[in-house]
């Protein structure tokens, strides 16, 4: 299993923060892993809304779809992409820390299913390089 790991405090309120990682079309403007996201569903983002997301990874693009599947205002969402290869989860949550600050943490797991398990460690590299470039990003707007 590859994962990508990112913590920062901001002084950004809890529920802007929230609704940033909860609508994931905005991730095209921080992980350069993402070159087009879409919503497709309407009305307000919940529970169960569901994003199409294109990756370029390991040469070529993948197309995602991932589901909001925890919704917990202003703490805590997970976005979900499995595919019949492997399975996308992003886990993200905001936390007070002193009485003007919240800490983020973006935690990306991405693993292979049966035998796509061997794509692992290209999943790791992969996720690796980009984690990097989207964790400079995430710093510069929180």
């Amino acid at each position: 299993m590859a994962t990508f790991h990112f913590r920062a405090t901001s002084e950004k309120p809890a529920q802007e923060l929230f609704d940033f990682f909860a609508d994931m079309t905005n991730a095209k403007g921080w992980d350069p892993s993402i070159t087009k996201a879409i919503r497709l569903d309407d009305g307000p983002v919940g529970l169960g809304s569901r994003f199409e997301v294109t990756l370029r990874a390991l040469g070529r693009d993948l197309v995602l779809t991932y589901e909001l599947v925890t919704y917990g205002p202003p703490g805590k969402v997970v976005l979900r992409a499995e595919s019949s290869l492997f399975v996308s989860e992003d886990t993200i949550t905001i936390t007070p820390v002193g009485e003007s600050a919240v800490e983020v943490h973006y935690e990306a797991r991405l693993s292979g299913k049966g035998a796509a398990v061997v794509f692992d460690p290209a999943f790791k590299l992969s996720i690796d390089h980009f984690g990097k470039q989207a964790g400079r990003e995430l710093r510069a707007r929180l």
